[in-house]
């Protein structure tokens, strides 16, 4: 695939000297050849040279030796922190294990030829679409194309562990000329925010050369990578040691993070995990050739029964069987599209195209490139452009958009989801078009003021009503008055949260007949006599718990079946907190446009200064760090040093008979934690290792706590309730043949799980990703902050404890500046998605608002009568 990497100037030399001369020469590899359209203005042609490299990144003319433009400086802030000169970036480009293998036992280097010819395809579409700078104008922000890149390409062979491995290193400059011959820094949030797309470019790209040549076929492509079909995976395990090495250390990480958060990691996410592993297991290059090590990579595939004969026989045999796949349609491509964001890039469309779309015949590497872009153009044609109407001025020639526009900034939507959107916005705006009708005579017992308005409301006559709850505000409570006012008047009710863990609280908190979103409208679409919705009449009350998490289209379906049914719909959630997996934002955009009850005061908390600093935190305000960090709720330091605080507080409170939630982002750090904690317990004498018994990838001891990470309405426990995902469950007893019995933590009910659900659907659960913690409130909470860490993670994970919430922040520095720092960019992150209505009208206000403010500056202002 693709990674970017940061080059900063001050190290140019020494990046310069890795590239030209250890990854080169000395490696026995070709050198490395300049290539970009940019590179022969500075007389950078053929090969790469150690000098002109370092002069390159440094900002430097390699003719003259002069600044190109503003020198390279690092930056000192007023807090004293050096924000350090960026001189270029490192894309690394790695060819499928299968194709490195084939290459280093055949030594055929027309393989090698492919790799080089993906690679300058994606490097194209590179300077193609990421080589614009900014330039302020007027108060506005230009976006303008530039004369192109200056990169060097330098292709190896071997990994770190002497493997066949190809892959290339792209090194881009961050200087840019624009055509006018000034020269500017290059906006690189292209490269890096689509780096996948490049990544899944080169991928198609290799593929369908190598079919038009070789005639291959390819396995199913996942998160962009195919093998090559008849290369047998034991073949690919024994050449995979560095790869084994990195997996071994990650502890299977993504796969426990898909596991754990029910999606794949997202390209922050993922980058965070393998930057941290590929640090820790890095060891130098032997600088054995090719050549040199080519005999014993035979000898090794011989260990598995393959020779260099029945590799080429075994592949060419699998192109025989593979059926002939067709193109994928325009219709297949939005759908992907609208599964996983409501707005999308040119690029988004690129790289669902390169992830679903085989290479068909007739084409190679180059001509599928073009006919890629042939087809993104395809796509979008069939899209919304969201872009301002009617903008005139100059335009970009990379992609058509104007000189105003972000390049990164999305472009297009789908008629199906902008349909969905206008549909919910159109419905909720018309039930409340009269003055809202609230219940009477509700009990205004434990209840202030905010909290009786919206138990009023959800007990009342309207058909919308919207509940914002910030974390601790005391949502269950007012609704747990409102039920009870509702079954006073013998009103019919049924309630719904997007998650089984969320609906079992639901339930047990505010004692209403509660289910999944998902199980209501599957018996909605689908109606049988024994269906949760059977017998719900007109005026039934439908309470929605947790709808900052409801996705567009299961609120799309359940507004539908609202208004079919004559029912009413309450929302309650915080805008503020965690967002759906996939397409979403709706319920932010509801509250931003109807008439809403937002519970204003905190219940949760002891400290008064931590209830406003939450607030202060869920608004994103850094401010509120200060207050974190004078309060002594902020602690920096090394991973390892925060499993041991987070194991000595969780056993310090399990001896005080306190809760304590323990929440971060990335399952392999929950995974860690919980290793951590259970060690810790073991060797304190209170988990028994004679009662092991497998769960998953772990271990469980009866004592333990776990979690179900599975819906099994088959199970049941001893209170007549089903197994539900994300529950905590204490370990009473193990079984010789690998069944647990456990109770819940929470008190209600115990059961005996199967060995096969043990094995699938079981882990620890001392700590848990945010999605698991938000409902969850305990006398003290840690926050282990990543940065794969955002703001809502940040939000949740700092608002559990009553008492008291930490936020314990992995870094390399040891200082609460550093601390600090980090969680400043933490609050910055917010990766939720934004519906295209809002999109919409935030570029539309945008373009207006700033072709005001330009009119007002071209107006001289009136002279001053004295």
């Amino acid at each position: 695939m693709m990674r970017v990497r940061t080059l900063f100037a001050r190290s140019a030399r020494a990046a310069a000297e890795y590239y030209g001369k250890y990854l080169a020469k000395d490696a026995h590899e070709i050198p490395g050849r300049w290539t970009g359209r940019q590179a022969p203005e500075l007389d950078l042609i053929g090969d790469v040279t150690i000098d002109d490299l370092s002069d390159v990144l440094a900002g430097l003319d390699p003719r003259t030796g002069d600044p190109l433009g503003r020198p390279l400086l690092d930056r000192i802030t007023a807090s004293g922190k050096t924000i350090p000169a960026v001189g270029g970036f490192d894309a690394t480009f790695s060819a499928p294990k299968s194709l490195s293998i084939w290459w280093g036992l055949t030594g055929d280097e027309r393989l090698a030829e492919c790799h080089d010819i993906a690679v300058r395809a994606a490097a194209s579409a590179i300077e193609r679409y990421g080589s614009t700078t900014r330039i302020r104008s007027n108060g506005r922000r230009m976006h303008v194309d530039t004369n192109g890149l200056t990169m060097a390409v330098f292709r190896q062979s071997t990994s770190r562990a002497d493997d066949p491995q190809l892959h290339s290193h792209v090194i881009i400059s961050s200087r840019v000329q624009t055509p006018d011959g000034r020269w500017y820094a290059l906006d690189a949030r292209v490269l890096k925010k689509h780096q996948r797309t490049f990544g899944g470019l080169y991928q198609s790209v290799l593929r369908a050369e190598l079919t038009k040549r070789f005639g291959v076929a390819f396995d199913d492509i996942d998160n962009g990578l195919a093998e090559i079909s008849g290369a047998p995976a034991e073949l690919i395990a024994q050449f995979s040691k560095r790869a084994a090495d990195i997996d071994i250390e990650m502890d299977e990480r993504v796969g426990a993070f898909i596991d754990e958060i029910g999606r794949e990691p997202t390209r922050f996410e993922r980058a965070a995990i393998e930057r941290e592993v590929s640090r820790d297991t890095r060891a130098p290059k032997t600088g054995r050739s090719p050549a040199d090590l080519r005999a014993r990579w035979i000898a090794e595939a011989a260990e598995v029964g393959i020779d260099v004969r029945s590799l080429p026989a075994s592949i060419a045999a699998a192109a025989r069987r593979a059926p002939t796949l067709q193109p994928v349609s325009v219709d297949a491509i939005l759908t992907e599209l609208a599964e996983h964001r409501s707005v999308w890039h040119r690029l988004d469309v690129l790289r669902t195209l390169c992830d679903l779309t085989p290479s068909q015949p007739g084409h190679d590497g180059a001509t599928w490139a073009g006919a890629l872009e042939h087809a993104v153009d395809t796509v979008l044609a069939d899209c919304i452009d969201l872009d301002p109407a009617g903008e005139a001025g100059q335009r970009r020639g990379s992609d058509g958009r104007s000189i105003w526009t972000e390049p990164i900034a999305a472009q297009a939507t789908s008629e199906h989801v902008l349909a969905q959107e206008e549909r919910i916005l159109t419905w909720a705006m018309s039930t409340q078009l009269d003055d809202p009708q609230p219940a009477l005579e509700i009990d205004p017992l434990g209840l202030d003021g905010a909290q009786l308005d919206a138990a009023s409301a959800v007990a009342g006559d309207d058909q919308l009503v919207v509940v914002v709850g910030p974390a601790g505000a005391g949502k269950t409570r007012m609704l747990d008055t409102a039920v009870f006012a509702l079954q006073d008047r013998g009103r019919s009710m049924i309630g719904v949260a997007p998650t089984a863990r969320g609906a079992e609280v639901l339930h047990w908190e505010s004692n209403l007949d509660a289910d999944t979103v998902a199980k209501l409208i599957h018996d909605l679409d689908h109606p049988s006599p024994d269906s949760i919705a059977a017998g719900l009449p007109r005026g039934t009350t439908l309470i929605v718990d947790e709808a900052g998490m409801l996705n567009t289209a299961d609120l799309h379906r359940l507004v539908d079946h609202v208004e079919r049914h004559q029912w009413r719909l309450i929302l309650v959630g915080d805008p503020h907190q965690l967002a759906p997996v996939g397409r979403g934002g709706m319920f932010t955009e509801l509250c931003d446009t109807v008439r809403t009850v937002e519970l204003d005061q905190l219940h949760r908390f002891t400290e008064p200064w931590e209830a406003n600093a939450s607030l202060a935190l869920r608004r994103g305000d850094s401010r509120s760090l200060d207050v974190y960090k004078a309060f002594d709720r902020i602690r920096p330091g090394r991973l390892d040093q925060h499993l041991d605080t987070i194991a000595d507080l969780w056993l310090d409170c399990d001896r005080q008979g306190e809760t304590l939630a323990i929440t971060t982002t990335r399952n392999a750090d929950v995974a860690a934690i919980n290793e951590r904690i259970q060690l810790r317990r073991a060797t304190a004498g209170q988990l028994d290792p004679d009662t092991l018994v497998p769960i998953g990838d772990e271990w469980a001891m009866i004592g333990d706590i776990v979690a179900t990470r599975h819906n099994d309405r088959r199970l049941r426990t001893s209170r007549g309730d089903h197994v539900r995902n994300r529950e905590r469950w204490i370990v009473d007893a193990t079984h010789p043949n690998g069944d647990l019995t456990v109770s819940r933590l929470e008190g209600h009910g115990s059961t005996t799980l199967p060995v096969a659900y043990v094995a699938e659907h079981l882990e620890l659960a001392y700590a848990t990703s945010e999605y698991g913690a938000q409902g969850i409130t305990a006398d003290r909470s840690l926050t282990l902050a990543t940065p794969a860490t955002t703001c809502r993670g940040l939000y949740v994970g700092m608002t559990r404890g009553r008492t008291e919430n930490h936020a314990l922040v992995v870094t390399d520095e040891p200082t609460l500046e550093a601390a600090c720092d980090a969680l400043d960019f933490t609050l910055a992150s917010d990766r939720a998605d934004v519906p295209a209505v809002r999109h919409r009208a935030d570029v539309t206000w945008s373009e207006a608002r700033s072709t005001v403010q330009h009119k007002m500056k071209s107006v001289a202002p009136p002279a001053l009568s004295m």
